[in-house]
């Protein structure tokens, strides 16, 4: 099965073409154009150059969040746009299952996803990879920096950090000695992880409609708060 998947969850932005579980082709970018001047012209960039129209795309993934308002708005839309006429299915993956799905096979241990929300709090799930399975030991959730680090200590184990949020969160735990941050090659956001899921059928998402693809928030936007704010100053 042919799967096409893009994140735009925060900063960069990635596209992934994989096959039956083999990862065909992958495109990514961190800088400062948006996404929606960088994402289609990546994709269609990595279809031509696979020689694959969307006409040969069996399905479609993509992280619905949590993230970026702006961008996974912007994902999920692309994403309905291309999978509509012929109501492909599409696969909806938490973006912070997403970050442990591109590590290698080989790895053994505690991985914490982590998304910079501001405020020092974080976008956080945590899960443990034991013989290629990922097991998720905590659902997604917005947490404080302070809360996560007592949650991790308490584990006594070394934790592997992933994600947009992974940096910011070493530096404020004071590079605890159980910390390990991910190397920068798999440490952001990526498609790979998910479209190689999604053509396996391995880890991944039941699959959904374009129509019932929906965005996954942790909370509100800051402008929701803040005019819930000015309401009930009034």
């Amino acid at each position: 099965m042919k799967v096409v998947a893009i994140d735009c969850s925060a900063k960069a932005v990635s596209v992934a073409l994989a096959d039956n579980g083999k990862l065909i082709a992958e495109g990514f970018l961190n800088i400062k154009l948006t996404h929606s001047e960088t994402l289609m012209p990546m994709v269609e960039q990595i279809l031509t150059n696979s020689k694959i129209t969307l006409n040969d795309i069996d399905a479609f993934a993509v992280t619905a969040g949590p993230g970026s308002f702006t961008g996974v708005r912007i994902g999920i839309s692309a994403l309905k746009g291309m999978a509509f006429n012929d109501e492909k299915p599409v696969y909806p993956f938490s973006t912070l299952m997403a970050m442990p799905l591109v590590l290698d096979k080989s790895y053994s241990g505690v991985v914490c996803a982590l998304m910079d929300a501001r405020r020092n709090q974080f976008y956080n799930a945590v899960f443990e990879i034991k013989n290629g399975e990922i097991i998720r030991l905590t659902e997604d959730r917005l947490i404080s920096a302070e809360e996560l680090l007592n949650e991790l200590t308490a584990l006594n184990n070394k934790v592997l950090l992933m994600g947009d949020g992974a940096e910011l969160f070493y530096t404020l735990s004071n590079e605890h000695s159980a910390l390990t941050l991910a190397p920068q090659t798999v440490r952001l956001q990526r498609a790979s992880g998910i479209a190689v899921a999604a053509s396996s059928g391995k880890n991944s998402p039941e699959a959904v409609t374009p129509t019932e693809l929906q965005t996954v928030y942790l909370r509100k936007s800051q402008a929701e708060r803040e005019r819930e704010e000015k309401l009930l100053n009034k």
